[in-house]
């Protein structure tokens, strides 16, 4: 193999192997904030229940802008993998320190990241049919005689 293919692969290698990192680190970025946010409509709807319908919206749109996000990045960083592993191959690294070779496509497996997601998903459109059928339209809070927004009059 000449210098000039070696060196060309290493630039590869290095570049492909960054991408595949930040794919990972902007999909679990992005699950950090975007799934805490998601629960918490869930909290808000059963504290707040007559805005279920839009805390419903917003928590489904935020969970599968998650893995909407990841299943596009999924797809780059399996592009940069193969290309990791065709060059792990072209080296000719040990089975046992070709890292990507090892893992292989691990992103596009059915038990991956992706398909988690997707599950969850279904799951929270099922709870938030749920709560929107059986939640009652209007919170139950009753105010005390002694509540600052009680309309009795100070005597």
């Amino acid at each position: 193999m000449s210098e000039n293919k070696v060196d060309h692969l290493e630039k590869v290698y290095i570049e492909a192997s960054h991408w595949v990192r930040m794919c990972n680190s902007i999909i679990w970025s992005m699950g950090t904030f975007l799934v805490p946010i998601s629960a918490a409509c869930i909290g808000l709807a059963l504290q707040y229940p007559e805005r279920k319908i839009f805390l419903a919206s917003a928590s489904i749109f935020l969970f599968s802008l998650w893995v909407y996000v990841s299943r596009l990045y999924r797809g780059t960083a399996s592009n940069a993998r193969q290309v990791l592993i065709e060059i792990e191959e072209e080296w000719g690294i040990k089975e046992e320190a070709a890292l990507y070779k090892m893992h292989g496509q691990i992103g596009l497996k059915i038990y991956g990241l992706f398909s988690v997601q997707f599950l969850c998903l279904l799951i929270l459109i099922v709870l938030w049919i749920v709560l929107i059928i059986f939640l009652p339209n209007t919170s139950n809070k009753q105010l005390t005689p002694n509540s600052p927004t009680s309309n009795s009059k100070l005597g």
